[in-house]
């Protein structure tokens, strides 16, 4: 098993995505980043899950927790299982940097259900402060903001920049409920969509 730290503050994701998960979840759950597959094994057995990650040595770990699934090594910015029939019910790009490559990829090509739960890590705001560099998630990204651009981008960044992308994005399907939280620069966050 690696030794880097998988996860900073476990139970505090874990509480967020109870807190939107049905309580009678199954269908296919879309899991890149997967890691050690921790929270996919305490919060999704009841899912067929889909796993990715770039490190074999996690992988081969996820796989020994996670018995009703299909785990790959793989780059998780682009889909990686090709043509799959499951019905997914379920996604959590838990990313820790930009989770929205892996997300898009996944929504061009998974069969989706009518109600979904997704969840996402995602650290950009670090980079805003740090460099003035915001890469959107539509892609495109933003270099050497001034200072007055860089606190609108980080103060205001899931309000203003991520949720109103993500609703015209995910049309049309809406937010039937949602839930955020930050850990320093770092943004949680997880919805239930429906269409």
């Amino acid at each position: 098993m690696s030794e880097q730290k998988q996860h900073v503050s476990f139970y505090r994701k874990v509480a967020l995505r109870k807190k939107l998960l049905p309580k009678d979840g199954g269908g296919a759950a879309y899991i890149p980043f997967i890691g050690d597959g921790d929270l996919a094994a305490e919060l999704y057995s009841g899912y067929k899950i889909y796993g990715a990650d770039l490190d074999p040595a996690r992988i081969a770990t996820a796989k020994a927790r996670i018995l009703n699934g299909f785990m790959k090594v793989a780059d998780c910015d682009s889909w990686p299982f090709g043509k799959v029939d499951e019905i997914f019910t379920l996604a959590d790009f838990d990313a820790y940097n930009y989770p929205y490559a892996s997300f898009k990829s996944w929504w061009a090509n998974a069969n989706k259900a009518d109600q979904l739960t997704l969840f996402f890590t995602d650290g950009i705001r670090q980079a805003i402060k740090r460099s003035g560099t915001f890469k959107q998630p539509n892609g495109e990204v933003l270099h050497n903001l001034d200072i007055k651009e860089k606190r609108k981008a980080y103060n205001f960044y899931f309000k203003r920049y991520i949720l109103p992308w993500f609703v015209e994005y995910i049309k049309p399907y809406k937010i039937k409920k949602k839930s955020f939280y930050l850990r320093g620069s770092t943004l949680y966050w997880g919805v239930v969509i429906e269409k």
